[in-house]
């Protein structure tokens, strides 16, 4: 266990994102291979009814492909003989993590809803990745709520990862601490406190525009917090700010977007906002002037809008008026 990270660190690396997955995925792996003579850790990957967008964006992601067969044993619902398999998991008690990400069939005759229940029973921890799995509430008709029909009934521990897309690191960091540490604290929504503590407007690039009230009024304007665009930052736990899409650099926010809120429990309705309504100050838990005030600024600077529009439509007639009126000045003295 010697080059091992301290939990403790790992954990305040985790929260402020200076491991980025590169090397995350390092330190696993000097992590692993510090435990002598472990085997590969079993890993049953089952996808439902989904876009595919989280399960795309974490394969697709450079080394992550490697060293997950390098030291798990990933199984998916298309492997041959699964049902055999989970047989034999149950027999060496619980050691696998199950991966549920999307929505799965309440229907009794579909063969991976009863291999879903068996494997709940059996599994060592639960990750309910992405919005789909994790906020079943949000279902359509005629698929499971996880959470309450299944999860709830049994002991096995569970967490949940959602966002749109799930950040990688999100997932390689539950895994690690799951592995080699113990079960992560979760928040009331049962997400790692380690990644879903902070809100989005805490780390946000924009936070300084935020404080001092130098709000965007317009989509496609480059410089300004957009909290009057319907900026979802002040009520959004998550890490987009530290860990951008994909590896990238660049987020939501920074690329001129709101943030939608994508890993509350109320996303994509936000209790009747919508995408890109505007919170009210009441509903934004931060402690700011201009947040506050910001329906009287809004009106404020609606209504010197609407004047300005009025006085330029005025001087423009008036002077319109005028230049008309010199003109026949003009035109009489020339006459005389």
């Amino acid at each position: 266990m010697e080059n091992r990270l301290p939990r403790r660190k790992f954990i305040q690396q985790m929260i402020i994102g200076s491991l980025s997955v590169p090397t995350l995925l390092e330190l696993m792996t000097s992590s692993l291979l510090a435990i002598t003579e472990t085997p590969k850790q079993p890993i049953i990957w089952l996808q439902g009814q989904s876009s595919g967008i989280h399960r795309s964006g974490i394969w697709s992601y450079p080394g992550f492909h490697s060293y997950i067969s390098e030291h798990f044993s990933i199984l998916s619902a298309d492997t041959p003989n699964l049902n055999s398999i989970a047989l034999e998991l149950s027999d060496r008690g619980k050691q696998h993590i199950l991966i549920l990400d999307g929505y799965f069939s309440d229907d009794l005759d579909d063969p991976i809803n009863n291999l879903l229940k068996d494997l709940i029973v059996i599994s060592r921890a639960v990750i309910l990745l992405g919005n789909e799995a994790a906020y079943c509430s949000k279902k359509p008709e005629g698929f499971l709520n996880l959470e309450t029909e299944l999860l709830h009934l049994v002991e096995t521990p569970f967490l949940k990862l959602p966002g749109n897309p799930v950040p990688i690191r999100h997932l390689v960091g539950s895994l690690n601490h799951m592995i080699l540490y113990d079960f992560p604290k979760l928040d009331e929504h049962r997400r790692p406190v380690m990644f879903y503590s902070q809100r989005i407007c805490e780390r946000c690039q924009f936070r300084g525009d935020f404080e001092q009230g130098n709000f965007v009024r317009y989509f496609g304007q480059k410089e300004g917090c957009l909290y009057w665009l319907g900026c979802k930052g002040p009520i959004t736990r998550n890490s987009c700010a530290i860990e951008k899409w994909n590896g990238t650099s660049t987020w939501c926010v920074s690329a001129g977007s709101p943030c939608t809120g994508c890993s509350e429990p109320d996303y994509p309705d936000n209790n009747g906002l919508g995408l890109f309504g505007q919170i009210s100050s009441e509903s934004a838990p931060i402690n700011s002037f201009f947040i506050r005030n910001s329906s009287t600024l809004a009106q404020g600077a609606f209504a010197v809008t609407v004047s300005g529009v009025a006085i330029h439509a005025i001087s423009r007639k008036t002077s319109s008026s005028l230049k008309d009126e010199s003109y026949f000045n003009i035109s009489e003295d020339e006459n005389v």
